[in-house]
């Protein structure tokens, strides 16, 4: 169990079908995610040790003995080790929150056939239950269609704390109501520099939605990555949300693309200079720190959607985001000492030149 890698494996299937299924390049994948409690028991967010544990073998028992859990696999949080823990909450999109009072928390995973779909349920984080699936690209009807087909799992043989007024009961009061959240990863290298990003986001905002910078304890964006969520799952359906997210999205898509149609008209010789810059850096950079590589990465995956650089593989950008990070680098070169800074940072500018480049000195 210790040693078990949780994170998702690329393989060859998925690389190809990814190619077809992430064509636009600007909204990365999509997570939908919604939480569900016991009726007539205290929210896990006011249990205590005894009573989570409780909790946790109840439901435990229930999805073993269920059918319809057959391709999941648990893991009990306090058990695995501060590294994995990490490579959790980075490639399964979890809250880090996750991390903190672990007693009575567990994790059902399940890979789908091709990366990045998965999906997760988690037991004893806020609520008793979440359920959440990530797809890649713009998919959140796929999503979304994935997650309520493990809710009437659930259904057969669990009663939800529901009331008729209010919908579902959720120990944060935010997400009372359908309690889904619908977030997508968009990157949007052109778009947030431009002067209408700002009335974007204040158009978006009215309608109560937010987009945020990815890294969430940043303090400015890194690599051009944005989350677009909901913020309010109480007055609204569900079929909403869904629609209103689609149409957010779809907004976002339109408007970088258009920023980048501008950008080619009216500085072509700048955006290729600072493309080829990055390329340069990238190349023959013997140390990269995981923001720098960030941004990089965005300017040359910006560089790649424009048609306006050669040498370079084309490469996912959220997926490699993630291979690079600290934890990954340790965890993947089975680093058993605590490696210092400079050389993990050696090591990532290799990485990338290894898995980007065509040829590589």
């Amino acid at each position: 169990m210790a040693d078990k890698k949780f994170y998702l494996l690329e393989n060859e299937i998925s690389r190809d079908k990814h190619k077809n299924i992430n064509k636009n390049k600007i909204i990365l994948n999509t997570k939908v995610k919604i939480a569900r409690n016991i009726a007539e028991r205290k929210f896990a967010s006011i249990s205590g040790s005894q009573e989570k544990n409780a909790m946790l073998r109840e439901i435990r028992k229930y999805m073993g003995d269920s059918g319809g859990f057959k391709n999941f696999r648990f893991y009990d949080i306090k058990s695995i080790k501060g590294l994995q823990r990490n490579l959790l909450i980075k490639d399964y999109m979890l809250d880090p929150e996750i991390l903190r009072k672990i007693s009575g928390r567990g994790i059902f995973l399940k890979n789908g056939r091709t990366w990045p779909v998965s999906s997760a349920v988690i037991i004893n984080h806020e609520d008793h239950i979440t359920i959440q699936s990530i797809y890649p690209a713009l998919q959140i009807y796929k999503a979304y269609k994935e997650v309520t087909r493990i809710e009437r799992y659930f259904e057969k043989g669990v009663t939800f704390a529901f009331d008729k007024n209010l919908g579902y009961l959720t120990a944060s009061p935010s997400d009372i109501g359908t309690a889904l959240r619908v977030t997508a990863v968009a990157h949007l290298p052109v778009l947030a520099v431009s002067p209408g990003f700002a009335d974007l986001l204040k158009r978006i905002g009215k309608i109560g939605y937010r987009v945020s910078g990815y890294f969430v304890r940043q303090s400015e964006i890194v690599g051009n990555l944005f989350k677009v969520f909901n913020q309010a799952t109480l007055g609204k359906g569900e079929k909403e949300i869904l629609e209103e997210m689609q149409a957010i999205c779809l907004n976002i898509i339109e408007e970088e693309q258009k920023e980048r149609k501008q950008l080619r008209k009216n500085d072509l010789l700048g955006i290729r200079d600072n493309i080829y810059r990055s390329f340069g850096l990238l190349k023959y950079a013997k140390m990269l720190s995981y923001e720098e590589a960030l941004e990089l990465l965005s300017i040359i995956r910006l560089g790649l959607d424009m048609d306006l650089i050669d040498g370079v593989i084309d490469f996912n950008f959220f997926e490699l985001a993630g291979k690079i990070s600290n934890s990954h680098i340790i965890v993947d070169m089975e680093i058993s000492d605590k490696p210092g800074d400079d050389r993990i940072d050696m090591i990532r500018a290799d990485m990338i030149r290894e898995k980007i480049l065509k040829e590589v000195d």
